[in-house]
């Protein structure tokens, strides 16, 4: 190719940085033939004389047709000639005649398989065709054909990034320099940003970025893709600095979304901005969209009040959308208007009822207080996917919520039996069963649970604090399960917690004190870990008292209480540990304070209602991939 003869890649990532669809563009500028500053480049052409010296010309002029002319001339004489082919096919390529030029690029390949210059120009015809899958692997060639110059390991890595193979492009380019040429230069920090956020690496990306900027400070374009790669870093002040003097000037509507996520994100004033963007001239079809990401970014940052002004614009702008009524009433709900929310989604259902709206309906019902309606909602949802987990789990947990949980263990078997290893199914079931009083039943829900858990921390958080609960030993299997987890994950303080104090318990009861140094050195560990809790100390302080270690007892339990004033068993044992190192007067005074903390203690029902809350939280909103 003529190295004069640049041309521009085509955009290699478009990536949505914000919850409405903004795209940050992430482009490669780069030449093949190009000539750069970096070691071991392409080798360039010798000056030529005669025809191919005029070809070289007529490029250099842009006269691609005079170049296939004179070469084509010069070919028939010379078809040995591999250059004079190879700056034929570059005059074809020049000419937008691609179909030419790969067959030229095609034939020199023929007689020598390696010539990579060929490669290289055939692969960016494929690139420029957008035909990515085809040019890789003849970039990938080209690469190794030429001991990896970097201008082809650049290009194979745009190409590469196109086809979202993030982590080959970033071998790819591990080592390469980035160009003398500072436009070059810019679009090669572009593309490493590119390849560093798909590989989800946000900081790198707008390391990358701040490089590029740096270059031209005065780039607009350049500034609102920094402040996009910013954003994805929760860098909100970076971001809204960059953002807020290029929106201020040019009124741009992708600047403007960008500049409200950071102000959302830093919980700055954004109301200003916001007013602005709602202000745009657009026509109904633009301000549909755009009403919609105004809304959907609002709502990912808990402003449910602000986007219900959005939705409702919405519902005028398109009134047949079910999805838009549904939306409104979600925002209403979480605002807490549930009245508006009950009259939106009534709305939408009349439009077409779903699943997820009879869901919804639930959820609204049950905010007015209205169980009833609620679990009908629930049934109807239910009734609408029968096989989808989700709607059954939303029915079982309004049973639990107002302790029907014999209703709630039929809905539950019944999901069982269509999906008998989904794991929220199995953590559900072991919950109601702890709820009704059956801990066995629990355990043995709450283990299978975990087995088919991606992620076991919920099912065994649940599975260790019911064992601390029970009144009898704790269960073999659920001991060996948490121990086993422990030592997986010996960084995990809750899970060391568990073991060390289910060891205890069960050794305690069995009179037995040969797992005497597993128990502190887990324990240990935990608190270790978590300097500030209480649990690990007090049963630290418990152990030490079985083991009659005083001192250390009287240590780790004076670290308990202080941590956990209302902690009854402190209290109990630092008055017999007092009694016992002959402080009477200090033992009486634990005494006093045991029996006001036993006053102030939760009975056991109380406990279960608490553990109900937390559990009906978790199952709602933070099970991984629910």
């Amino acid at each position: 190719m003529n190295g004069g003869a640049g041309r521009t890649a085509d955009c290699v990532l478009s990536r949505i940085v914000l919850n409405l669809g903004a795209s940050l563009l992430f482009c490669a500028t780069f030449t093949i033939a190009g000539q750069t500053s970096q070691s071991s480049p392409v080798p360039q052409r010798p000056p030529s004389s005669g025809p191919l010296a005029e070809a070289q010309s007529s490029l250099a002029r842009g006269n691609a047709e005079e170049a296939i002319r004179i070469l084509s001339d010069y070919i028939q004489k010379r078809p040995e000639d591999s250059s004079a082919r190879i700056l034929l096919g570059e005059a074809y390529a020049m000419a937008g005649q691609n179909d030419r030029a790969a067959e030229v690029f095609q034939t020199v390949l023929q007689n020598a398989p390696e010539n990579y210059v060929a490669l290289a120009a055939l692969g960016e015809i494929y690139e420029r065709a957008g035909q990515p899958e085809k040019a890789e692997p003849i970039l990938a060639r080209a690469a190794r054909a030429s001991h990896g110059a970097p201008q082809i390991r650049t290009e194979w890595a745009v190409v590469l990034a196109r086809l979202h193979k993030y982590k080959e492009a970033q071998t790819a380019l591990v080592g390469v320099l980035p160009p003398a040429n500072p436009e070059e230069r810019i679009e090669f920090h572009r593309l490493k940003a590119s390849v560093a956020l798909g590989l989800g690496n946000a900081f790198a990306a707008a390391s990358e970025m701040e490089k590029a900027l740096v270059l031209k400070p005065t780039d607009s374009g350049l500034a609102v893709a920094t402040a996009a790669a910013e954003l994805q870093s929760e860098h909100w002040q970076r971001a809204a600095n960059l953002a807020e003097p290029v929106f201020s000037r040019t009124r741009d509507l992708q600047t403007g979304l960008i500049l409200l996520e950071a102000q959302l994100g830093m919980h700055g004033d954004f109301r200003k901005t916001l007013e602005l963007l709602r202000s745009t001239q657009l026509n109904s079809e633009e301000e549909l969209v755009l009403l919609q990401r105004l809304a959907e970014l609002l709502i990912s940052h808990g402003e449910y009040s602000e986007s219900i002004q959005e939705l409702k614009r919405a519902t005028e702008l398109d009134s047949r959308r079910a999805d838009l009524r549904f939306n409104l009433a979600l925002a209403q709900l979480r605002a807490g208007h549930a009245d508006d929310a009950l009259a939106s989604a009534e709305k939408g259902k009349a439009l077409g009822d779903s699943a997820d709206l009879e869901d919804l309906l639930g959820d609204i019902q049950e905010s007015r207080g209205d169980n009833l309606a609620a679990v009908r909602s629930y049934q109807a949802a239910v009734a609408l996917a029968p096989n989808e987990e989700k709607y059954r789990l939303s029915l079982a947990v309004e049973l639990i919520r107002h302790n029907s949980f014999e209703a709630a263990k039929a809905v539950l078997k019944q999901a069982e039996d269509l999906q008998p290893k989904s794991w929220r199914i199995q953590l559900a079931l072991g919950m109601v069963e702890y709820f009704a009083g059956t801990d066995d039943e629990a355990t043995r829900f709450l283990l299978h649970a975990a087995e088919f858990a991606p992620e076991t921390q919920i099912a065994l958080k649940y599975l260790g604090d019911i064992q601390m609960d029970r009144a009898s030993a704790p269960d073999p299997a659920a001991v060996a399960r948490l121990c086993e987890y422990s030592d997986r994950q010996p960084k995990d303080a809750k899970m060391q917690y568990y073991c060390g104090a289910l060891l205890l318990r069960r050794d305690y009861a069995a009179g037995q004190k040969t797992n005497a140094d597993e128990i502190l050195r887990r324990l240990r560990a935990s608190a270790d870990l978590l300097p500030k809790d209480a649990l690990p100390h007090c049963q630290l302080g418990k152990a030490y008292r079985w083991l009659e270690r005083w001192q250390e007892a009287l240590s780790e339990s004076e670290t308990c209480a202080r941590l956990d004033e209302n902690s009854a068993d402190a209290h109990y044992r630092l008055a017999q540990i007092y009694q016992h190192l002959g402080k009477l007067e200090r033992s009486q005074e634990e005494m006093k304070l045991y029996d006001a903390a036993s006053k102030r203690l939760a009975d056991e029902n109380a406990r279960r209602d608490e553990t109900m809350k937390t559990f009906l939280y978790t199952i709602q909103n933070q099970t991984p991939d629910h």
